[in-house]
């Protein structure tokens, strides 16, 4: 597994490693800022249902932003936007199109003060952290009582995951799901519910989905075959999932 150096230093320049070349990715944000802007607060709600408790003009951190699709959400339902990233690049992209107090490093660093804000949205970051359970719980203390906690992460209990474990370990092979240094845990449904009911906090949704990936977008991407067919076979499975939580 790696330590926090060896992880702090893959995250510099994240977006700008050939994977996300091959997506054009930064494009591909853009337009979602462009589409999302456009849509009312029921149609932002319906599309992200994991946001269906976020209220307007409230303070939303996001934690781990990336590129900013979750600010651009929030944007859209005019909160008080906060974002945490360890890559400064994701940072200065964000703060172009986004009116936003970042942080960058890890939530630890950050100090937020207790009971501050009214949404935390977390997206495919807990699952590379290196203690999970104290990150929800720290995210617990600067969340306001009442307020809640949206969770992202891959769903280990897909049945694609299930069969790729299997078929690696038939091998011989460790499965490269989980691979020591960008994904440090993956974590099964039940697993992700008992960690955040251990913390004290009450789970109000819990759903899974697949990765949505459009099939024009797919042809577009400059990136071998066998992958582009790999990426569409996961929208055929709940390979992800979304867990709400109150506090």
């Amino acid at each position: 597994m790696a330590d926090s150096q060896e992880l702090a230093d893959y995250y510099t320049n994240y977006y700008e490693k050939e994977h996300y070349e091959a997506f054009n990715y930064k494009n591909l944000i853009l337009n979602h800022y462009h589409r999302i802007a456009g849509l009312k607060e029921a149609q932002i709600k319906k599309e992200a249902k994991f946001l269906k408790k976020l209220g307007e003009k409230t303070k939303f951190l996001d934690v781990g932003c990336g590129l900013g699709l979750g600010l651009a959400y929030a944007n859209g339902l005019n909160c008080e936007l906060y974002a945490t990233e360890l890559d400064t690049g994701a940072l200065e992209f964000v703060k172009m199109h986004f009116d936003v107090k970042t942080f960058q490093g890890d939530i630890w660093e950050a100090k937020f003060p207790e009971n501050y804000f009214d949404f935390i949205h977390i997206s495919h970051v807990i699952e590379h952290v290196l203690d999970p359970k104290a990150y929800i719980s720290e995210m617990k203390r600067i969340l306001k009582p009442g307020g809640h906690l949206a969770i992202g992460t891959p769903n280990m209990s897909s049945n694609l995951y299930r069969f790729h474990r299997w078929s690696k370990l038939l091998r011989m092979n460790v499965p490269d799901v989980i691979d020591g240094l960008e994904h440090t845990f993956i974590f099964p449904k039940k697993l992700l519910k008992d960690i955040c009911e251990e913390q004290g906090l009450l789970v109000t949704d819990h759903f899974t989905y697949n990765l949505g990936e459009k099939l024009g977008n797919l042809i577009s991407y400059k990136m071998p075959l066998k992958k582009k067919l790999n990426r569409l076979l996961q929208n055929a499975f709940q390979v992800n999932q979304w867990i709400v939580c109150k506090k």
